[in-house]
């Protein structure tokens, strides 16, 4: 199957939640075990791992993923999702793995993490982590970040922290032939106050052009 090493450019899903509150901007670190936690149901992780995509993310997959649902319900394909606004990638990675352990890979796998950690070392072992843990015929698609918030201070270092998890995601990238960015970031860089409310989380043409990107990347 070809490499694509950067991927430019939802209805269907039953879904539980647990107690809690979405964080508008995305919660701190210590209080992510607090927010909502939206898991689709076990039917649907079963359906989705032989016709259509298992996806891990934070705040902005727990919004972005039932439009996301319905586009590849449209296409024959179901989407699962496991999302917890403010989760760092380890904890997710963690929630994967025991997901894995009672199951079957599936053909198709999206990462949409790292926007929460501050040290791109932790990212690049968890990249390692999932790509140790599953087979070489999974796909995996790692959707990179984008984070300089402007309605709190320290947008700057936001942006630093950013750009060296996206370095380490490329990294990652050209390591394992399964494995492929999708280069959020990109599109953003061109527009930032089109796509994004306050430098993280997306408006609705934002919702549209990274759920494309993903759309795109796991249908072409």
């Amino acid at each position: 199957m070809p490499r694509r090493r950067t991927i430019l450019a939802v209805a269907a899903a039953a879904v539980l939640t647990t107690a809690g509150a979405l964080g508008t901007p995305a919660p701190t670190h210590a209080a992510w075990q607090e927010n909502v936690r939206t898991v689709s149901a076990d039917r649907t992780w079963q359906v989705a791992r032989g016709h259509g995509v298992w996806m891990y993310g934070d705040s902005i997959t727990a919004a972005d993923a039932p439009q996301l649902a319905g586009s590849l319900h449209s296409r024959g394909l179901t989407l699962a999702w496991d999302a917890t606004p403010g989760i760092p990638t380890e904890p997710a990675v963690d929630r994967l793995l025991e997901r894995l352990h009672d199951s079957r890979p599936p053909a198709r796998l999206v990462m949409a993490l790292g926007t929460n950690d501050g040290d791109a070392r932790l990212v690049a072992a968890q990249v390692e982590r999932v790509m140790h843990a599953v087979p070489p015929t999974t796909r995996v698609w790692w959707v990179n970040t984008w984070k300089q918030r402007w309605l709190v201070t320290g947008g700057d270092s936001d942006r630093r922290a950013a750009d060296l998890v996206n370095a380490a995601l490329a990294q990652a990238d050209r390591r394992h032939g399964n494995l492929a960015v999708v280069d959020w970031s990109v599109v953003v860089a061109a527009e930032p106050r089109r796509y994004l409310r306050d430098g993280v989380h997306t408006l609705p043409a934002g919702r549209e052009a990274r759920n494309g990107l993903i759309l795109r990347a796991v249908t072409g």
